[in-house]
C-alpha cells in the first residue's frame, strides 16, 4: 500500500507521520507493526527451562565497577575497505591503532544507510530485529514499557546512568524510550550549550567533551551510552578542494567528491575519538569504552560509489550483504591486557562487554552469553546464522524469550523476580533543572535573574507569557519586562523553560514569585 500510494511510514517520529498522513492512515501505517505471532511453544516452563540453563560461566566481581561507555559513531566505517580506490592518507590513523593493539573486529547491524534506532535497540537490549516485522523499529512500536535493558541491569548495581545524543530528544522518541530503559538521564542536542558545529551537525569533539565532564561529576560508576551525529549523510557529491584526504580511482567524479566528503568528516570524527580515550587515561579510573559505527554511510541514492567500486551491488548475494550490513568496532580499557578479534552481530555486544567488565547482566545477555562462549564468532543475520554449534533449537529458545520480554506474560521476570524492570521515576532529560534562586525587581523594564544550569536557549516566562531573554551565563540571565506590565505593580511568576524544535516544553525551572513589584 505504501509504495503504490506514495506514502511514507515517518517511523522517527510520531508526531510527524501524523502530520503528514493525517491521522487514520498514519495509524494505519503504524498498525502494520504491531502484529507479532506468539511462537506456537511459548509457556512458561520452557522459559523457565531456557534461563536456568543460561547461567552465564564468566568471572562476575562485585567490587569491580569500570565506567562503561558506548559511542555508538553515526554512519562511522572504514572506506579503506574499497580496494578499488586509493586515499592519500589514512583518514581513521588512531582508530587503526587501537585496532592494533586493543581488542577490535567487525559488527553486523542490523540497518544499512539509516535507521540508527534500530542498532542501538539491539545494543542496549540484546534483543534482535531479526525476530520481528521487516521495516519496524521496536523504539516507536514496542517500547512502551519498562525493559531489563543494559542501562537497568548496572543501575541496579550501583551505576549512573547516563544517554547522550547530539540531535533533537524527539527522534526516534528516546525521550520517552530512554526512561523506559532506565537510563538516569537524557542529554540531547537542546541541553549543548552553544557548541561547535561541523556542517549541519554538532561535531563529535563536542560529544567526547560532554561524556568526560558528565563522568567528573559523579561519585558513582558511569554508564554512558553516546550516540554521535556528525558524519550523518547526505555527502555532497560537489568537490571540496579543501578536503585534505584525496581519493583516486576508476569512479565517477561525483562518486569521488561524495566519497572524499565523507572520508573528511570522519577523519575529524577520529579525532574526537582520540580526545575521547586520552580523556579517560588521564581520569585514572577503570573504564572500558567501545566505538562502533550504527551502520554503514548511504555514499551515493542508490549504493553508486559502492557499486563504482564494486564493494557490493543491489542484487545482493550473501557476501554482498556482510560488506553491506559490517560495520568497524573497538573495544579499549585501561584495566586489562585482553586482545581479541571478534565478529559479532549488535545483539551480542552488550554481552560481551558485561563479560569484559565482570558484571552480572538480564535473562536475555546471560543467555547470549552462552552462545558466544568459546567462540570469536556469532552472528545473528536475516540471511544467516553462522557458527555450527548454534543449534536450531537455541535459535528457537532466543526467539521465545523475547516474545516473552517484549509480548508475553515476562515468565523471565517470574523466575527472576530481581531482574523485573521498573519506572524510573527520577529520569530527567537534561543535565539537572534550571533554578531560579533570586529575581531583583525590574530596573528601567529589564529584571536580572540568578541561579543554576541557565543555558543560552533558555527562555523566560513571566505570568506565562515569554518575554526577551538575553542569556549572561550559567548563573545570570535578564529578562524585559512585557509592555501589558509597565507602569503597574503587583506580584510577579518568574519561570526558566527549555522547548525544542517540535514547540514541546523539555525543561522547566523551579516558578520564583516576585512578590513585591512596581514599576511606577
Amino acid at each position: 500500500m505504501e509504495k503504490t500510494f506514495s506514502l511514507q511510514q515517518i517511523n522517527w517520529s510520531q508526531k510527524l507521520n501524523y502530520e503528514e498522513n493525517g491521522m487514520l492512515l498514519g495509524f494505519i501505517l503504524n498498525t502494520t507493526y504491531l502484529s507479532v505471532d506468539k511462537p506456537d511453544n511459548y509457556e512458561q516452563e520452557l522459559v523457565k527451562e531456557i534461563i536456568s540453563n543460561t547461567t552465564p560461566s564468566y568471572i562476575v566481581d562485585p567490587n569491580f565497577k569500570p565506567n562503561i561507555i558506548f559511542v555508538m559513531s553515526e554512519a562511522f566505517w572504514d572506506p579503506t575497505l574499497l580496494k578499488e580506490v586509493s586515499f592519500s592518507e589514512d583518514p581513521i590513523p588512531y582508530f587503526r591503532s587501537l585496532q592494533k593493539d586493543q581488542t577490535s573486529g567487525v559488527m553486523l547491524s542490523p540497518v544499512y544507510g539509516g535507521g540508527t534506532a534500530n542498532t542501538e535497540f539491539e545494543v542496549l537490549t540484546g534483543l534482535s530485529t531479526q525476530f520481528l516485522p521487516k521495516g519496524v523499529v521496536p523504539y516507536v512500536e514496542y517500547l512502551r514499557k519498562p525493559i531489563d535493558a543494559l542501562p537497568a541491569v548496572l543501575k541496579k548495581q550501583g551505576y549512573e546512568t547516563t544517554a547522550i545524543h547530539t540531535y533533537d530528544n524527539w527522534f526516534y522518541g528516546r525521550n520517552n524510550v530512554y526512561k523506559n530503559l532506565a537510563f538516569d538521564k537524557f542529554i540531547s542536542k537542546e541541553f549543548f550549550d552553544q557548541p561547535e558545529y561541523n556542517g549541519p551537525y554538532i561535531r563529535d569533539t563536542e560529544l567526547s567533551q560532554r561524556i568526560l565532564s558528565e563522568m567528573k561529576k559523579t561519585e558513582k560508576p558511569d554508564f554512558v551510552y553516546a550516540v554521535s551525529m556528525q558524519a550523518h549523510g547526505p555527502y555532497s557529491a560537489e568537490e571540496t578542494p579543501e578536503n585534505s584526504v584525496k581519493v583516486s580511482g576508476d569512479i565517477s567524479p561525483s562518486s569521488r567528491a561524495i566519497l572524499e566528503n565523507y572520508t573528511q568528516i570522519i577523519s575529524d570524527v577520529d579525532q574526537s575519538l582520540k580526545l575521547l580515550i586520552e580523556g579517560l587515561e588521564q581520569l585514572s579510573e577503570p573504564s572500558i569504552a567501545v566505538f562502533f559505527g550504527d551502520h554503514l554511510p548511504m555514499l551515493g541514492t542508490n549504493f553508486d560509489v559502492y557499486q563504482e567500486a564494486n564493494f557490493f551491488q543491489d542484487e545482493l548475494n550473501y557476501q554482498d550483504y556482510l560488506n553491506m550490513y559490517s560495520v568497524p568496532f573497538v573495544v579499549w580499557d585501561n584495566f586489562s591486557n585482553d586482545k581479541e578479534e571478534l565478529r559479532i552481530s549488535s545483539n551480542f555486544l552488550s554481552s560481551y562487554i558485561l563479560e569484559r567488565a565482570k558484571k552480572p547482566g538480564s535473562p536475555t545477555t546471560d543467555f547470549l552469553h552462552s552462545l558466544i562462549q568459546n567462540g570469536s564468532s556469532v552472528v545473528i543475520s536475516e540471511h544467516h546464522l553462522q557458527r555450527e554449534d548454534i543449534s536450531q533449537k537455541e535459535i528457537s529458545q532466543y526467539q521465545l524469550l523475547q516474545y516473552d520480554i517484549l509480548f508475553g506474560n515476562e515468565y523471565a521476570y517470574l523466575i527472576k523476580p530481581d531482574h523485573k524492570p521498573q519506572v524510573n521515576s527520577d529520569y530527567i532529560v537534561g543535565d539537572g533543572r534550571a533554578l531560579i534562586v533570586n529575581a531583583s525587581p525590574p530596573n528601567t523594564s529589564v529584571i536580572e535573574i540568578t541561579g543554576e544550569n541557565f543555558l543560552f536557549d533558555h527562555k523566560v516566562y513571566i505570568n506565562g507569557q515569554l518575554v526577551q531573554t538575553d542569556f549572561e551565563n550559567p548563573t545570570y540571565i535578564t529578562a524585559s519586562l512585557p509592555k501589558r506590565l509597565n507602569n503597574k505593580s503587583g506580584a510577579l511568576d518568574i519561570q526558566i523553560k527549555l522547548t525544542d524544535s517540535m514547540g514541546n516544553v523539555i525543561s522547566e525551572s523551579n516558578t520564583f514569585k516576585l512578590d513585591s513589584f512596581s514599576n511606577i
